[in-house]
């Protein structure tokens, strides 16, 4: 089977679809990939063929005026400015990166391209997603409203669901619209996906969607990218993880950019310090930086999370769907700082798990909160022993291998 994988998102919400091209293409079936420009040497580097979206992801996100750091709302309405520029675009690549394909997949960052080139090129599209949508449940809050309390009731659980899912697709409707009927000549509901199942890239440890309703969705397991055998830590790191000290957390917001990344940093050290740890500080897209390296602290530009996270004693993120899966499968407590869109439900999840303390608000960080979250993620024995033993049944799951089963389930029902 011929399969195009489609997503467009920040390196975090990136690869955990070349996991799932690596696993496909293992299988036997030809992979090829539609991926933000920044982004392709990740699915090239496997092999996998790709086509580039036009435009800088990351040069968009550091340019954005720190609109992660406000919050959903903020980058809803930042993502709903720049869409209509690009949307186009990214439209033609899309079809021109599909050509040949007997299904097309992907998850929110996919779908607004890939679903119209499905309808167009007359073949399925089934979702792929990293975070719960598309099933409203009583079981858990929506994506972007996990604030909703359980004593709200079943009604108003289901509709913090209906109310997420209109506020994720509302950004990219009208832009999507224009573009399936300028590029493609479409008109009307998008209609590729009726029928097929539904994936779900995390672990069922950590949300179960359920699976009743018209159409069949598993949740298959985190889709994780293997650590190359060849690979090794910088000197630096490997150094400062194995010199005597007192214990070492990870500190890094992944993509999210921050309007002043000396002082987030410096903030960093300062509750690492306050806690009684050091700190490995991941500079990530934000560009955490500041002070010199020292025996207390030390900031690397980005390093492999299978690797780091297994390392250190405690690990501080903002809360992204695949760093949340890496953290969790580390086996150690995890604190999420949340910027934005669906980093508050994973927070909340971490929490509802009893595997970190209560996730701090971008908005609301400061040192002191940050020292006595990491101060009970390292003296909370309870806690420890909670993440390591989610961490290990997270780890015996195979989400790549369950995944690549749907997909030729459903290739050997289409026969």
């Amino acid at each position: 089977m011929r399969i195009a994988i489609v997503c467009n998102d920040t390196r975090g919400g990136v690869q955990p679809y070349v996991a799932l091209a690596r696993g496909l293409r293992g299988a036997g079936h030809h992979v090829q990939a539609v991926a933000p420009s920044g982004l392709t040497e990740m699915f090239g580097d496997a092999g996998i063929p790709v086509t580039a979206l036009s435009g800088d992801v990351q040069a968009i996100v550091r340019d954005s005026g720190g609109a992660a750091e406000r919050g959903a709302l903020a980058s809803l309405v930042f993502a709903a400015r720049q869409l209509p520029r690009v949307m186009e675009t990214w439209m033609r690549e899309t079809l021109d990166g599909c050509s040949g394909a007997d299904l097309i997949t992907g998850g929110i960052g996919g779908m607004g391209t890939g679903l119209a080139v499905a309808d167009v090129l007359g073949v399925p599209f089934v979702e792929a997603h990293l975070q719960p949508v598309g099933m409203p449940t009583d079981a858990y809050p929506g994506v972007l409203m996990p604030w909703m309390p359980r004593w709200a009731g079943a009604g108003a659980l289901r509709l913090s669901h209906t109310l997420s899912e209109a506020a994720l697709w509302g950004s990219m409707a009208g832009p999507t619209r224009r573009a399936r009927r300028r590029v493609l000549g479409l008109r009307g509901a998008p209609r590729s996906n009726r029928d097929q199942p539904v994936l779900y890239g995390f672990s069922p440890e950590v949300v179960r969607v359920p699976s009743n309703g018209a159409r069949r969705r598993h949740t298959t397991g985190y889709w994780t990218l293997p650590l190359e055998a060849a690979w090794e830590p910088p000197a630096a790191l490997a150094a400062f993880l194995a010199a005597d000290g007192p214990p070492v957390v990870s500190i890094g917001f992944g993509s999210m950019a921050s309007e002043d990344p000396a002082a987030l940093a410096a903030l960093a050290r300062g509750a690492a310090s306050d806690a009684g740890a050091r700190a490995v500080l991941l500079s990530g897209w934000g560009g955490l930086a500041g002070a010199p390296d020292d025996d207390t602290a030390l900031t690397i530009d980005a390093v492999p999370h299978e690797w780091l996270f297994r390392h250190v004693a405690a690990i501080v993120h903002h809360g992204g769907a695949g760093t949340t899966g890496a953290s969790l499968r580390a086996g150690v407590p995890v604190t999420v700082v949340p910027f934005t869109m669906d980093q508050p439900f994973w927070g909340a999840r971490v929490t509802a798990l009893g595997v970190g303390p209560t996730p701090i608000p971008r908005t609301r960080l400061t040192r002191e909160r940050l020292a006595s979250a990491l101060r009970r993620s390292l003296d909370d024995d309870a806690m420890r022993g909670r993440a390591a033993a989610l961490g290990e049944r997270i780890r015996a799951e195979d989400g790549v291998a369950e995944a690549v089963r749907q997909f030729e389930a459903l290739a050997a029902g289409r026969g």
